[in-house]
């Protein structure tokens, strides 16, 4: 019987338009934020360090910082393009709300400190019965450890619970787990997986 339902942030409950908010940083402070393809290697270190607690997105943004700008200037005015530039799932948070009094609703997902500070302001999390993040637990769902600690934390196991995410390798890891994942890729379909695990 299934308890509890963990959802994915990031391309399952919001989208992220990370292009325009990299125009924004660069018209604003000459810094691109698509960190991967500007091939900045210990940029993209930063990041994943972020995702894990180890570091804060400042020592990022301090790495790409080419001008004399204030970097709490930066991070002040890039938390307010990511909220910006997110859109939420109407349909997603609906469907969380009805399910809210039958099973224990979590979101799981891979953010730093910063990201998770523009949840809280925009209520983005407000939703959900309890709220796990990368930066918190030390490591990204690509690691059981992460869907082990909450778990854990929830008491439940695995065949209890269903988790929802974009992404095909976090869903396979979860599977491997004995969790009943299931790949996102549209309302609709995401509902008929919930109806034939019985769900709905």
């Amino acid at each position: 019987m299934i308890k509890a339902i963990i959802f994915d942030l990031g391309g399952v409950c919001f989208e992220i338009d990370w292009l325009k908010i990299n125009d924004e940083m660069v018209k604003k402070f000459n810094i691109t934020t698509l960190v991967k393809s500007a091939g900045n290697e210990k940029a993209i270190t930063y990041y994943k360090e972020a995702l894990e607690g180890k570091r804060h997105p400042i020592d990022m943004f301090r790495e790409l910082n080419n001008r004399d700008n204030d970097l709490n200037d930066i991070i002040k005015f890039y938390k307010e393009m990511y909220k910006k530039y997110k859109t939420h799932n109407k349909q997603i948070y609906e469907l969380i709300k009805n399910l809210k009094n039958k099973f224990t609703i979590v979101c799981l997902s891979d953010t730093n400190v910063v990201h998770y500070q523009a949840h809280e302001e925009q209520g983005t999390i407000k939703d959900f019965h309890h709220v796990f993040t990368s930066f918190k637990i030390g490591s990204i769902k690509r690691d059981k450890n992460t869907f082990k600690k909450v778990l854990n934390e929830l008491s439940i196991k695995p065949e209890e619970t269903v988790f929802i995410d974009d992404n095909d390798k976090n869903v396979e890891i979860a599977k491997s787990l004995g969790i009943n994942g299931i790949k996102y890729t549209n309302y609709e379909d995401l509902i008929k997986e919930l109806e034939n695990l019985k769900v709905l």
